[in-house]
C-alpha cells in the first residue's frame, strides 16, 4: 500500500514537471520581453500582444488593449476580410462590350471594369486582340464603364497629403490600369540643346508642355508639374529641366489624377496597336444597354492578389480589394460599404470591433485605429481557419527572405519561421504576424504597434525585431 502511494506521488510529480517547466519558460519569456520594452526607451509609445496559438492564451501584453494607428498593418485586416468575404478563388472581370455593324462598333466600345487591381497595358492589348478577332476593325469612341464603384476615386484619408504625386498615393476606380500610375520616360534629343523626347502611355490624356532640353553632360534634372485641368478628361503636365546626352534615358513613376479617363486612352492605344481604327473621344459612362460582350479578362484570384499586401505593402491593391468588398455588398461600391463589409467580416469571426476604427484598407495616413490585442486575435483566428490560413500565411513577408522583410531578422534559429506584415508612417512603426515553431500547430501570433515615434523609427523597428527574435529563440529553445 505504501509502495502504491509512493508510485502515485512520483507519477504526479512527473506529470506536473512539464507544465511547471513550461510555466517557468513562460515566466522567463515574459521577463525577457518586458526587459526589451523597458530598455528601449519607448515603453509609453508601444503596444504589444503575444498569443500562444496552440492554447489561445495570452503570453505577453503591454498596452495591448490601447487602440493605435496600425499603419500598413491595416492590410492584415483587409486581407483577412477579403479571404473571408470574397474567398481565395474570387477574381475580378474586365470586359469589352459593343455592338458590331459591318466591322465597326458604333455607339461606343465599352471597357467595363469590376475592380481588377492587377490590370495592365498587356492585358488591354490582349482584350484588343480579341476584339479584332471578333470582327472589329473600327471603333467610333471608347467608353469607360466604372459604375461598379461610386465616383469617389480618392480613398478616405488620402486627402491628408493633397500635393503628393508619388505612386503610393494613387487613386482607385472600377477600371484601373497599371495601378493608376504612369511612367514618364525622358530621352535626350539628337544633339546638345535639342528638346528631349518624352514617352507616355495613354498620351491622349495628357495636356503636355515639354521644355526639357538636352545637355552635353551632367546629371538628369527633370521637373514635372502635374495637376487636374478645368475638366477631368485631361491632366496638365508641364515639363522642364534637362537630361544629358550621355544617358539613354530616365524614368519616373507618378500617380494619375483621374484613372478613368486615362484608362480609356490606354485602351485606345491598345486597340490601335492591333490595327483597329479608333476615334479620339473617351467618355466615362455606363455601357450601352444590350451591348454584347466581345472579350473578357480575369484577374488573378484573391489568394494571389493579397501577396501584394503582405509582402510588398501595396496600397493600391489594398484599396481596390477594400472597395470590391464594398461593391459586393452594395453597388455602386462606396468607401462606407467597404468599411461595413470589413467590420462585418470581423464580427462574424468573433473579433471584438467595439474599439476598432476603419477608414480605409491600406492603413495609409491617419484614421484607422486598432489595439495590438485585436490584431493578435485576428492572426489567431486566421491561423485556425482552414479556408483562410494557407493563403493568409503565404501572403506575408518572410523574414530574411522576401518582401519588406528581406533584409531583416536574418539571424533566427531556423529559416523562414517569422512571417509578418510591416508598417511604416512618419510617426508609426508596426510589425505583426507569426513565429512558427518546429512542431505542427506550434506558433506565436504577435502584434507590435509603436505610435508617436517620429525621429525614433529606427529604435522602434529594432525593438519590434528584438521581440520577434526573442519569440523565435524561445519557441526553439523549448523544443
Amino acid at each position: 500500500m505504501r509502495n502504491r502511494a509512493l508510485f502515485i506521488l512520483l507519477l504526479g510529480l512527473w506529470l506536473a514537471a512539464p507544465a511547471q517547466a513550461q510555466d517557468a519558460a513562460g515566466d522567463t519569456l515574459v521577463g525577457q520581453l518586458r526587459s526589451l520594452v523597458a530598455s528601449s526607451g519607448l515603453s509609453e509609445e508601444v503596444g504589444v500582444a503575444v498569443v500562444d496559438i496552440r492554447t489561445g492564451r495570452p503570453v505577453f501584453q503591454h498596452h495591448a488593449e490601447r487602440p493605435m494607428n496600425p499603419a500598413s498593418n491595416q492590410k492584415l485586416v483587409t486581407a483577412f476580410a477579403a479571404l473571408r468575404l470574397l474567398g481565395a478563388d474570387f477574381s475580378m472581370r474586365t470586359a469589352a462590350q459593343g455592338s458590331i455593324e459591318g466591322g465597326a462598333v458604333r455607339g461606343g466600345l465599352a471597357l467595363r471594369g469590376f475592380g481588377d487591381p492587377d490590370l495592365d497595358y498587356g492585358d488591354l492589348v490582349e482584350l484588343a486582340r480579341d476584339v479584332r478577332l471578333a470582327g472589329v476593325d473600327r471603333v467610333d469612341r471608347v467608353i469607360v464603364d466604372a459604375t461598379y464603384f461610386d465616383d469617389q476615386i480618392l480613398p478616405a484619408a488620402f486627402d491628408q497629403q493633397p500635393n503628393e504625386v508619388a505612386a503610393f498615393r494613387a487613386p482607385i476606380g472600377a477600371v484601373s490600369v497599371e495601378r493608376n500610375a504612369y511612367v514618364l520616360r525622358v530621352m535626350p534629343g539628337a544633339d546638345a540643346g535639342a528638346t528631349a523626347r518624352v514617352e507616355l502611355l495613354g498620351a491622349g490624356y495628357f495636356d503636355l508642355t515639354n521644355r526639357i532640353t538636352t545637355s552635353a553632360t551632367g546629371a538628369p534634372n527633370v521637373i514635372a508639374d502635374q495637376r487636374t485641368g478645368d475638366s477631368p478628361t485631361q491632366m496638365i503636365l508641364r515639363l522642364s529641366g534637362s537630361v544629358p546626352a550621355t544617358v539613354r534615358g530616365v524614368s519616373y513613376r507618378r500617380r494619375i489624377e483621374n484613372p478613368l479617363y486615362w484608362s480609356g486612352h490606354v485602351f485606345r492605344d491598345a486597340l490601335r496597336s492591333q490595327g483597329i481604327e479608333v476615334g479620339d473621344r473617351v467618355s466615362v459612362e455606363a455601357t450601352p444597354a444590350g451591348a454584347p460582350v466581345l472579350a473578357t479578362h480575369q484577374s488573378p484570384p484573391v489568394g494571389t492578389l493579397i501577396h501584394a499586401l503582405g509582402k510588398h505593402s501595396d496600397n493600391f491593391v489594398a484599396e481596390m480589394l477594400f472597395r470590391v468588398m464594398g461593391a459586393e455588398r452594395h453597388q455602386p461600391g462606396r468607401g462606407e460599404d467597404g468599411v461595413a463589409a470589413v467590420r462585418g467580416a470581423l464580427d462574424d469571426a468573433g473579433i471584438d470591433t467595439a474599439h476598432i476604427d476603419i477608414v480605409n484598407g491600406s492603413g495609409l495616413f491617419d484614421g484607422n485605429r486598432i489595439a495590438p490585442q485585436r490584431l493578435a486575435d485576428l492572426l489567431v483566428t486566421a491561423y485556425r481557419d482552414p479556408a483562410v490560413r494557407p493563403d493568409f500565411v503565404a501572403s506575408l513577408s518572410i523574414a530574411g527572405v522576401d518582401g519588406t522583410m528581406s533584409r531583416r531578422l536574418r539571424d533566427l534559429p531556423a529559416p523562414r519561421i517569422v512571417r509578418v506584415k510591416t508598417g511604416t508612417l512618419a510617426a508609426v512603426i508596426a510589425l505583426s504576424g507569426y513565429v512558427l515553431g518546429p512542431e505542427p500547430g506550434q506558433a506565436y501570433a504577435f502584434s507590435f504597434l509603436a505610435n508617436d515615434v517620429r525621429g525614433r523609427g529606427g529604435q522602434a523597428r529594432q525593438l519590434a525585431d528584438g521581440i520577434a527574435r526573442q519569440l523565435a529563440e524561445q519557441i526553439y529553445r523549448a523544443h
